[in-house]
């Protein structure tokens, strides 16, 4: 009985949920600037099937099978079910776990597996991931397994600038960002303004080129992902470090793709959270749309047990 009781305990902290207070305690209902909190919550799961459940930094969602896509930076894809009622998570379910596999089947070696972005695409009946890599940037696809798709339909080229590793600020600040635009198709960039730009902007780029450049707040803020909006903008995940302070910033800002100006677009301000106001924060890299106006992000905790995988579900108000 007492083993039976201790296996209880040891399969409720492997595969649980724990509360996270993601705001501070003076902001009321969740809301701040033009973003509310709705649920945070730190997933507490050590393998999905045989694969290690962490350091995720690549999130989407299918709406239509009501399933998540987790991607982590070691080359492993996994599938999960988030259980919401009256606006909270109220559980994760796992459903698959896999290792990136190449075209003819083979698995991506440590050096070129640093998977980090991700999204979904719908072509009639098929559904695809596209995965952007740093290190070695690239953009491939992928079918829902995690295998790659021999015959590759799409244009997933990236411009001669973004295929070569000398143009990033480093080996691992490049392609973080990845979307998939009904009207640009890939949209990607990477953490930092590209080597020799120095006028405070920061490129998107599809297939063909640059599509725009916004306006940085500070150098150092570096974009982790982004997602297609409803109104066909874009929502940008960006994430600080100050080793001084030893503080975190996250920023969620609105890019506005339909009104583009001398090759700049329009960017907003949706929230900026910093640790120093209280925010409990982490290393947030993966975002998605969920449902209407409401978004899911997670945090990459690094393979390391002092971080933490916090999946946080939030509501953007419409904007100007």
């Amino acid at each position: 009985m007492k083993s039976l009781f201790l296996l209880t305990l040891l399969f409720s902290f492997v595969w649980g949920l724990e509360k996270h207070n993601f705001t501070p305690s003076n902001i009321k209902d969740g809301k701040f600037m033009k973003v509310r909190i709705l649920d945070s919550k730190i997933i507490e799961i050590s393998k999905i099937e045989k694969e290690k459940f962490h350091g995720i930094s690549g999130l989407s969602y299918d709406e239509n099978r009501d399933i998540f896509y987790l991607l982590n930076d070691r080359g492993r894809l996994f599938s999960a079910r988030v259980l919401v009622r009256d606006g909270k998570i109220v559980d994760f379910i796992p459903i698959n776990g896999y290792r990136l596999k190449d075209k003819f089947g083979k698995k991506f070696l440590k050096p070129k597996r640093d998977s980090e972005g991700m999204a979904i695409v719908q072509d009639g009946d098929k559904k695809s991931l596209l995965i952007s890599f740093e290190g070695y940037p690239r953009v491939i696809e992928f079918d829902v397994y995690g295998r790659g798709v021999k015959e590759n339909k799409k244009n997933l080229t990236l411009p001669k600038k973004l295929q070569n590793i000398k143009n990033y600020q480093g080996r691992n600040s490049s392609l973080e960002a990845l979307t998939y635009h009904p009207r640009y198709g890939i949209l990607t960039t990477g953490e930092f303004p590209l080597k020799g730009q120095k006028d405070g902007y920061q490129g998107i780029y599809n297939s063909k080129g640059e599509v725009c450049k916004f306006k940085k707040d500070y150098f150092e803020n570096a974009v982790t992902e982004f997602e297609v909006m409803s109104d066909g903008n874009l929502l940008v995940l960006g994430r600080d470090f100050d080793f001084k302070s030893f503080s975190i910033s996250i920023t969620l800002k609105k890019i506005y793709l339909k009104n583009i100006e001398n090759g700049r677009c329009k960017v907003e301000n949706l929230a900026v959270f910093t640790s120093e106001e209280g925010w409990d924060l982490d290393n947030f890299e993966g975002l998605t749309h969920y449902k209407d106006n409401i978004y899911f992000m997670i945090s990459d905790d690094n393979g390391n047990f002092l971080q933490k995988t916090i999946l946080t579900m939030f509501e953007v108000s419409d904007s100007k």
